[in-house]
């Protein structure tokens, strides 16, 4: 009995030595081939990181371009005046672009810190088509292919809204500041747009009502914008989303002086906007409990 129980012992403890042992082979050959896997994953987010950078530099230079009147020879601010709408906003408004230039300049090189390459990967490819979507409503809208532009727009808005699902948990440090902030004005600038691009495309196709028809119109999509702020501000914890829809709804009431009715529905829905951005004292709030 005793013998039984030694050999039963002798072989449990080998067969515990042959699992036990290690493939070492098999560990080599798998080590070797995680780190080319890696290898290549850093080197593709290092292409797609300058990349970045430099579809950035590409998209402030065409606007520079089409803001100076040298894409076929009219600025942007010209062909919109073609097409006045009930809401148009004043020319000042544009003026945010330089801040959206200057927050993805900051993006565009703070994602190609090496710290930064995998924190980013989720959202370069759709960045850099959302720059293409830039430059070619840039092109469509020069060449008065307003319909085009309508769609293109409608692409960038698409792309912006993908970024910012993306960037959502990033609720501190410098990727809350560089890349949450500027992507958040950058989409509600664009979501803005979008309904005025669609408006001057009704314009421009001979749509003809009446002014107060037109009137509801602009109302209605006051209000659209309005429901979107809350929307983005909810779901994605986007304060300054509401910051460029009250920027624009602003400069919207400005230059409709006159027109009572939608001045009254954008200044309230300015005041609800700013309300919903300064909102975020109670995420301070939630976070420090």
């Amino acid at each position: 009995m005793l013998r039984r129980d030694i050999q039963n012992f002798t072989i449990s403890a080998s067969s515990i030595r042959n699992r036990e042992k290690p493939d070492v082979l098999a560990i080599f050959v798998a080590g070797l081939h995680n780190s080319f896997v890696a290898e290549e994953i850093n080197n593709y987010d290092r292409l797609r990181a300058v990349l970045v950078l430099v579809a950035t530099a590409a998209v402030i230079i065409f606007n520079a371009l089409a803001a100076s009147g040298r894409l076929f020879g009219v600025d942007t601010g010209e062909v919109s005046a073609r097409y006045p709408t009930v809401i148009t906003p004043a020319s000042y408004a544009f003026s945010i672009w330089s801040l959206i230039y200057l927050g993805l300049v900051a993006f565009s090189i703070y994602q190609l810190l090496p710290a930064q390459l995998a924190k980013f990967r989720g959202v370069r490819t759709i960045y850099l088509l959302s720059c293409v979507f830039n430059c070619a409503w840039l092109f469509a809208w020069h060449q008065l292919e307003i319909g085009i532009s309508a769609l293109l727009i409608l692409g960038l808005l698409g792309t912006l809204a993908y970024v910012n699902v993306k960037l959502r948990s990033m609720d501190s440090g410098l990727a809350l500041v560089i890349a949450k902030a500027t992507f958040g004005i950058y989409f509600g600038w664009v979501t803005a747009a979008s309904f005025v691009n669609l408006l001057i495309y009704l314009k421009s196709a001979g749509v003809t009502m009446s002014p107060t028809a037109w009137n509801i119109y602009g109302i209605a999509v006051i209000a659209l914008l309005l429901i979107a702020s809350l929307i983005v501000r909810v779901t994605l914890r986007n304060f300054l989303y509401p910051v460029a829809i009250a920027w624009a709804l602003t400069a919207i009431a400005i230059q409709q002086s006159g027109n009572t009715a939608v001045i009254l529905a954008g200044a309230i829905a300015v005041i609800l906007c700013l309300v919903l951005s300064l909102s975020f004292v109670m995420d301070l709030r939630h976070t420090r409990q």
